[in-house]
């Protein structure tokens, strides 16, 4: 399709984008903009034929999609626009296997593509007869440079002049004053709109040409065949004997340690914790990722002793067997720092990044076991990229499908008599946690006696807030809420506002 017709297309879909998005909120608009824009993406670049990843990814803007219609959270609302800039580089480079190369790819496009809408505007030809035709019709490119330019430096001029002498102003008066006012009769806003709807446009439609991830991708191989090369030196080659004595050795003493280490966890983490009233920062978040940063590394060194030829090496069965115990007892690892959190979340409620690291964690767990399925089956380090990268895609997608607001404020005040309630926290979660968060003043000072009991800490500290401040936030965040609800048009509709909405009215009701 020729560069004009999309840009054409892209003009029209601009329109439309501010049209649903002008002065709305983000909401049904959202999944019937991408309606609109999918089947374009499709139409554009036909013929399309999708492998599993672009299945998967197709599948995964309108999963996320529906979920934002259906919760309508921040994190939905990102995943869903980011799924669909991916999906609009798998469908213009076509062939991606890897999530993490189609990724990268797409991103560079959200820049790529803004340049691409200005070059190259006359296809090349094909026949004399065309070239003659061609000539005949003026192209945009040539209407950019003979009217567009100039046709801005003689405004420019003519603004300068009219600044500078009332009398030449008085010839153009009328002009002026007829291009105020319709200045004034078009909202700024509504034109910013129409030229947001224009770079997403090109990212979504325009041809761009790749780094070169894409001739990776195609090439990639999930398996490792042994490269034989030929030796000229006379002497015995030694090496890969060697790198496997180095390799068991010292995976036979980083087992061990790891294998102390997992033990002290046994001991003091699973059995015997015993909190002893401390905010557990250090215990979580510093252990946390040193942890981490040690499984990473653990992780590096498998995949360096495995990388080329040692992986066919007749004797290196005690390398493997030592490489995969190291890396199941890095799991092990991964497991306790999944306990450590679970404590966290036990003495200290639900949060966000409490969450988020459990899901990191999964992802670990994921990569470590592919590791071990590589040094067994003879894997490439291209099978980790695409087996990992659809984990993670995987794992996004899904996280968009719970509300995870309301499950913290559930959570959270359900475990108000063992876990610390963080009022500042727990007053900015989304509005669809207002009915789990709003308490009367009888039920907050019940709850802040339980705490003032289990909890061996002060919990009146001056950066804390108290029950009475909470209150006070939360009151105004939901007359806000039903403000802004009243007038919600259907382009804004979702979900979670309206049963939120239904759930404080119910609210109110049952306190009259």
């Amino acid at each position: 399709m020729k560069k004009r017709q999309i840009f054409l297309i892209n003009l029209a879909t601009a329109l439309f984008f501010a049209l649903i998005f002008y002065k709305n909120y983000i909401g049904l608009n959202l999944f019937l903009f991408e309606l609109l824009v999918v089947p374009i993406m499709f139409y554009i670049n036909r013929p399309v034929r999708l492998n599993g990843l672009g299945l998967s990814v197709l599948a995964g803007v309108f999963l996320s999609a529906l979920m934002v219609v259906l919760l309508n959270t921040n994190w939905s609302i990102f995943i869903n626009i980011t799924s669909l800039f991916i999906l609009s580089g798998i469908l213009s480079y076509k062939n991606f296997r890897s999530f993490i190369h189609a990724f990268i790819e797409s991103f560079f496009r959200l820049f790529s593509s803004q340049i691409s809408i200005l070059l190259d505007w006359d296809s090349p030809t094909k026949s004399s007869t065309t070239s003659a035709n061609s000539k005949r019709n003026i192209s945009l490119s040539k209407v950019f440079y003979l009217f567009v330019i100039p046709s801005a430096i003689i405004i420019l001029f003519i603004i300068l002049y009219a600044s500078a002498s009332s009398k030449f102003y008085d010839q153009f008066a009328i002009i002026f004053r007829t291009i105020r006012d319709f200045l004034e009769s078009i909202s700024f806003i509504f034109l910013l709109m129409i030229i947001l709807g224009l770079i997403i446009g090109n990212v979504l439609y325009m041809k761009t040409t790749p780094l070169g991830l894409l001739k990776i991708d195609t090439n990639g191989n999930d398996n490792l065949y042994r490269i034989r090369r030929k030796s000229f030196i006379k002497f015995k080659n030694t090496g890969l004997k060697t790198q496997c004595l180095s390799g068991i050795v010292l995976l036979a003493s980083l087992n061990i340690l790891i294998l102390y280490f997992n033990i002290l966890d046994f001991t003091y983490l699973w059995f015997g914790f015993d909190w002893d009233g401390s905010f557990l920062k250090e215990f979580v978040h510093e252990g946390t990722w040193g942890l981490v940063f040690s499984v990473f590394i653990s992780a590096g060194i498998a995949l360096y002793f495995f990388r080329h030829n040692l992986n066919f090496y007749s004797k290196n069965k005690w390398l493997k067997r030592l490489t995969i115990i190291w890396i199941a007892q890095n799991i092990i690892m991964v497991v306790s720092v999944v306990l450590r959190n679970y404590w966290y979340i036990n003495y200290f409620g639900l949060a966000y990044k409490r969450i988020a690291v459990l899901f990191f964690l999964l992802l670990t767990i994921i990569g470590l076991v592919t590791i071990i399925i590589k040094i067994s089956q003879f894997k490439s380090t291209y099978y980790l990229w695409r087996v990992n990268g659809f984990a993670l895609f995987t794992v996004l997608i899904l996280t968009t499908c719970v509300n995870w607001d309301m499950l913290i404020a559930k959570f959270n005040f359900q475990h108000y008599d063992r876990s610390f309630i963080d009022y500042r926290f727990m007053s900015k979660l989304n509005n669809s946690a207002l009915p789990y968060t709003l308490k009367t003043i009888d039920e907050l000072e019940e709850i802040n006696k339980v705490q003032q009991e289990i909890m061996p800490f002060d919990i009146n500290l001056p950066y804390l807030w108290d029950i009475y401040m909470y209150q006070v936030e939360v009151s105004i965040k939901k007359k806000k809420f039903i403000k802004r609800h009243q007038h919600t048009n259907l382009l804004e509709w979702n979900l979670a506002d309206y049963q939120t909405f239904k759930k404080l009215k119910q609210l109110d009701k049952t306190k009259l």
